[in-house]
């Protein structure tokens, strides 16, 4: 009977010891519910492409003349399409995977120049807010959808007989297609890729070129849906 007490003692203090050397399992940290993103970005396409087809239909695609140094002159129509936009985005967690949100964000759309003799040129810049519900793989990527509200502006660096910009501002309703790549997964801080398409529809611009002395480019019909790439960081709370 010592015998038995004896290893049953022994036995309950082996085990004992092998399970408070046993490694805690690992706790994974609560997913925040809120989180914010400021992004940086550039839109590769857009209207700018379009204008310029416009302005080579209509004359204004000569080349400038020779500078003083010599050298070819510069070829019309062109666009500076490459120029950085904001976008900023706060969600909501209903559940690990699934979230609900809003994203806007001001842009400029880029700059077209033409030369028919004279010069003109065209800016594009659209603000625009959006809500979105998206779906979060493995909280790293994420798909969304949601409709938007679009504010566009159209101008004419330069000013017409009249002494006024030639301006055309126009409010559409679209959507947004949100695709995002997040990393690293449920922390506080994080670092962002995003690809956005929005769709915007036509819209109808100009004429430009208001002066009376040369030929002014005429109305037109353009889409603005385009792509916005951007990356940026975000905080959860």
């Amino acid at each position: 009977m010592k015998k038995l007490v004896l290893f049953l003692l022994i036995g309950s203090f082996i085990i004992t010891l092998s399970s408070a050397q046993e490694p805690q399992a690992t706790v994974t940290p609560k997913l925040k519910n809120w989180s914010i993103g400021l992004h940086m970005g550039w839109i590769p396409g857009g209207p700018s492409k379009r204008i310029e087809e416009h302005m080579s239909n209509n004359g204004f695609d000569r080349q400038s003349s020779r500078g003083w140094f010599g050298g070819s002159g510069r070829d019309y129509p062109f666009s500076d399409r490459f120029l950085p936009s904001l976008m900023l985005s706060v969600k909501y967690y209903l559940k690990p995977k699934l979230a609900i949100g809003m994203v806007g964000g001001i842009l400029h759309l880029g700059s077209t120049h033409g030369n028919i003799g004279d010069y003109v040129h065209v800016e594009n810049k659209l603000s625009y807010f959006a809500a979105v519900i998206s779906y979060n793989y493995y909280d790293i990527v994420r798909i969304g959808v949601g409709p938007a509200v679009y504010f566009t502006r159209t101008w004419e660096e330069g000013f017409n007989i009249e002494g006024s910009l030639a301006a055309y501002e126009h409010t559409k309703l679209g959507f947004v297609i949100d695709f995002g790549l997040r990393i690293p997964k449920k922390t506080r801080c994080f670092f962002e890729l995003n690809i956005q398409y929005r769709y915007v529809g036509k819209l109808n611009i100009g004429p430009f070129n208001l002066d009376s002395y040369n030929p002014e480019l005429p109305q037109a019909s353009v889409s603005f849906n385009h792509v916005m790439i951007s990356q940026g960081f975000g905080v959860r709370f």
